[in-house]
C-alpha cells in the first residue's frame, strides 16, 4: 500500500508548507518507505484525512489520537523550540485578540464573544475550556455573551477577530510561533492575552494497518532527522528542536481535561 503524508495543521504560508515537505522528503528518504504528500487542503475536513487507512506521516491533533478507535500508530512528535516546552513534546493555546484590543486580562473580555474551532481539538476547544473552567465554577453561569464555531482551524480563528466577529479566541501556540516566523505581517495585528497550560503536542501517526516494519522505519528516520545537517536548517526555521516518539500513554491528558469539565457541566468554551 502506498502511504501519504500530510502537515496541513502547521503550514502556515507557502514558505512554511514548503520547508514541511522538505522534511517529510527527509524522513522518506531515511526511512526507506515512499510517502505521497497529499494536500488535502481546507475546507477538507481534517477527520477524513485522520481515518484513512494510508496514513504515513501525518499530523494529528492529540486528543482525537487519543480518543481514536483503532488508535493509530504514533510515528514522533516534535519537541518546539520555546521554553513553555521545557525541552519536551509539549505545546500550549495562546488566547488571542486584535493588536487595539483595550483589555488588558482575559477577565476583561467575559460578558463579550469568544470563538472555538472545532469540537474536537485540543488547542482550539480543550484547553480554553480547561483555562476558562475555574471561572465558569465561580461564577455559574456562561462567561461570555455568545460562543461562536466552528471556525475550523486556528487561521479560522485569526480571520474571525480580524472581520471583528468575535473578540477573543484560541489559537494553537505552536501555529502563533509559525505565524511570527513566517507570516509577521498578519501575526503583527494580533496580540496574546492569556497561555493556557502546557499539553501534549500534536504527533505524525500512521494508520493502525500499516505494516509494522515500516512503522518503525518512519519512527527511526524521525527521530534521527535532527542529526542531518540539511534537516536541522529546515528544524532551525520551524522552531523544532528534534523529534521524539512519547509514550501511548501521554496523550491521556487531553481526554482527562476533557472529562473534568463535562463533570462539572462546562460543555464549550462559554
Amino acid at each position: 500500500m502506498q502511504l501519504i503524508a500530510n502537515t496541513r495543521m502547521y503550514g502556515v504560508g507557502e514558505r512554511c508548507r514548503r520547508l514541511w515537505n522538505e522534511l517529510v522528503t527527509h524522513i522518506s528518504d531515511d526511512s526507506g518507505v515512499s510517502l505521497d504528500i497529499l494536500d488535502h487542503a481546507a475546507p477538507a475536513p481534517m477527520a477524513d484525512l485522520w481515518n484513512r487507512p494510508d496514513m504515513g506521516l501525518v499530523q494529528m491533533c492529540g486528543w482525537p489520537f487519543w480518543r481514536a478507535k483503532p488508535q493509530p500508530g504514533l510515528v514522533a512528535a516534535p519537541v518546539p523550540d520555546h521554553p513553555c516546552c521545557g525541552d519536551r513534546p509539549l505545546y500550549w493555546t495562546d488566547m488571542v485578540v486584535r493588536r487595539d484590543e483595550a483589555a488588558a486580562t482575559l477577565e476583561e473580555l467575559f460578558g463579550r464573544r469568544i470563538g472555538w474551532t472545532t469540537e474536537h481539538s485540543h488547542s482550539g476547544y480543550n484547553a480554553p475550556r480547561r483555562m476558562l473552567l475555574p471561572h465558569f465554577l465561580k461564577s455559574g453561569k456562561p462567561l461570555f455573551s455568545e460562543s461562536l464555531g466552528p471556525y475550523m482551524s486556528p487561521m479560522g480563528i485569526v480571520d474571525a477577530l480580524l472581520d471583528d466577529e468575535i473578540d477573543v479566541g484560541p489559537v494553537d501556540g505552536y501555529f502563533h510561533l509559525l505565524l511570527e516566523r513566517h507570516r509577521p505581517e498578519l501575526a503583527a495585528k494580533l496580540r496574546t492575552i492569556a497561555v493556557t497550560e502546557p499539553a501534549p503536542i500534536p504527533p505524525f501517526v500512521a494508520s493502525a494497518g500499516i505494516r509494522k516494519d515500516e512503522l518503525e522505519k518512519l519512527r527511526r528516520a524521525a527521530v534521527r532527522v535532527h542529526l542531518k545537517p540539511a534537516a536541522r536548517t529546515i528544524l532551525d526555521d520551524l522552531a523544532i528542536r528534534r523529534f521524539v516518539l512519547p509514550e501511548t500513554g501521554f496523550y491521556e491528558a487531553t481526554e482527562r481535561w476533557n472529562r473534568e469539565a463535562t463533570a462539572r457541566g462546562y460543555e464549550r468554551p462559554a
